[in-house]
């Protein structure tokens, strides 16, 4: 398990990506063993969730964006970003917590996706449109989150038919 203080640490040389730019090129292996490289968000409007199961936050911030994806529809992706390394954990906590279709959660053990993308805070939330820009980051969840993603992937999924 990562501990949120040495989290920092393990991104301190990483540049962040700011609004505006790609998200950053990635491969990693899914909870369910599939393979999913960063190609693959273009053409889908993505959230991806840096999150952790034994992270409070986390668990809040991803039922918000699943509450704003059953409002909005299945128009959005959602790839969650599992930072922790105790895959057995994972496998029971969203055995529990099952996730709708169109959500991947990506295993992150070597922290390899949190210096790609300079993700520093649990949670962390980035809104990429469908060419894989980064329009939107929402650092932490708390009130306010879930209009402000609303309004977000309003925004993203409004030149969409």
């Amino acid at each position: 398990m990562i501990s949120l203080l040495l989290l920092p640490l393990l991104v301190a040389n990483a540049t962040r990506p700011q609004v505006g730019e790609p998200a950053p090129a990635f491969q990693t292996q899914t909870l369910a063993g599939q393979s999913v490289r960063s190609e693959e968000l273009v053409g889908h409007v993505t959230v991806v969730d840096f999150f952790a199961s034994w992270c409070q936050p986390c668990q809040e911030g991803l039922s918000e964006i699943l509450a704003v994806r059953r409002k909005l529809g299945s128009r959005f992706d959602v790839m969650v970003v599992a930072v922790e390394g105790d895959v057995p954990a994972l496998r029971d906590f969203f055995a529990s917590h099952p996730l709708p279709a169109g959500t991947t959660v990506a295993l992150d053990r070597d922290s390899a996706l949190a210096r790609a993308f300079g993700e520093d805070r649990l949670p962390t939330t980035f809104f990429l449109d469908d060419r894989a820009i980064i329009r939107h980051i929402n650092r932490g969840h708390g009130p306010g989150f879930r209009p402000r993603s609303t309004r977000w992937l309003t925004e993203l999924l409004g030149h969409r038919p």
